[in-house]
């Protein structure tokens, strides 16, 4: 893994794209991206005072949702994906897009490089005045080393386009850019749904406490800190108190949970729908995130990445977990003549009067002629 590096002028000329994204005061509108902890003073950061878009319900009580994951390419993008994102926006017409990780990959050698390679994804959202935020993955460090940009120098850079609503981390919570964003209802400001995205890490040390990982049998992923559980908790906790019941909600990160392999290994019992191609690729330690929903009874469904070609979805013990088959067309995808079947996104439609029950299905590149 990369070292993180704390700061660097690199990174700090990174996020220069539009000086007018970051205002003197901070302005958040009603019922837009709430800020690290509810209530709680915004953490000093790239980014932290600036104005973002609210998110509501339309006029007629829906709320949609586009998830893109593993766009995983660099300043060079594959023109089929930039197609595939732009035709899926236009079809669908989202009120959100969730990036969840694996933006960009190794191959930028300069800050540039990485702005570019960013550009490239956000444009297609930007373009039709979208709200959207990202999470990242396990490779958006990859060109870390040549660049000297890391996740904090890349989470500036995104909080600088008008549309997006990234938050920085709170303070003393592990990863860049835990967050959360309440959705509004149609005709008021009591906040209906709320959207999680936390980072899920990279990879772990090849030894821990002098025991070899992979030896034990293990994947090398990172996993959900425990700062990062107890932070979901605090903020759930408060979301409770100050608006007089659970927000119900959608969860998005990239490397997937290990109930993951457990749902699919038992599908038979969860309703579950859709194409396993590869292994779960899940964090190496359970840290107890999803036990830790599924007490506070908020978040109704947890969507990941990560695995290019599986995306399968199942109704795991009151809670919906899933996966998006990739977006990008510059990484690996299945085999052969099916290479790019399963190139695609997720979305998801919510109903104002009973958000705590959605809609999700995938949209193929091959609907769009692509």
């Amino acid at each position: 893994m990369p070292a993180h590096r704390e700061t660097s002028a690199l990174r700090n000329r990174l996020p220069a794209r539009l000086p007018v994204a970051f205002p003197a005061l901070l302005l958040v509108l009603a019922g837009g991206c709430a800020g690290p902890d509810e209530g709680a003073a915004p953490e000093a950061g790239p980014g932290a005072t600036r104005e973002t878009p609210a998110l509501r319900f339309r006029p007629d009580s829906t709320f949609t949702i586009v998830q893109f994951t593993d766009t995983q390419d660099d300043q060079d993008l594959d023109p089929r994906t930039a197609r595939l994102m732009e035709a899926v926006l236009d079809d669908v017409g989202p009120d959100l897009v969730v990036f969840t990780g694996d933006n960009v990959r190794s191959g930028p050698e300069t800050p540039q490089d990485v702005r570019t390679a960013i550009d490239h994804i956000a444009r297609p959202v930007e373009s039709r005045g979208i709200p959207w935020l990202m999470a990242f993955g396990n490779h958006d460090e990859d060109h870390t080393p040549l660049t000297g940009v890391d996740e904090e120098g890349m989470l500036g850079y995104y909080m600088s386009f008008s549309h997006n609503i990234n938050q920085p981390s709170p303070a003393g919570v592990h990863g860049t850019g835990n967050m959360h964003a309440l959705v509004l209802a149609s005709d008021g400001d009591q906040p209906r749904f709320n959207v999680w995205a936390l980072d899920s890490g990279r990879y772990t040390p090849d030894t821990i406490a002098g025991q070899s990982v992979e030896a034990s049998g293990l994947r090398s992923y990172d996993w959900i800190r425990h700062s990062q559980v107890a932070w979901y908790v605090r903020t759930s906790q408060a979301l409770e108190a100050r608006y007089g019941g659970p927000v119900p909600a959608l969860m998005f990160f990239h490397i997937p949970l290990p109930e993951f392999a457990l749902l699919w290994a038992h599908r038979e019992n969860h309703g579950l729908v859709g194409e396993r191609n590869e292994d779960v690729a899940a964090g190496t330690f359970n840290s107890g995130l999803l036990a830790a929903m599924m007490e506070r009874g908020d978040v109704k469904g947890v969507f990941v990445g990560h695995d290019h070609v599986n995306d399968y979805v199942g109704d795991y013990f009151g809670i919906r977990l899933g996966y998006s088959a990739n977006t990008g067309f510059g990484t690996y995808g299945l085999d052969g003549d099916d290479r790019d079947r399963m190139r695609g996104a997720r979305v998801f439609v919510l109903r104002e009067n009973d958000p705590s029950r959605f809609e999700t299905y995938m949209v193929w590149a091959r609907d769009y002629g692509i």
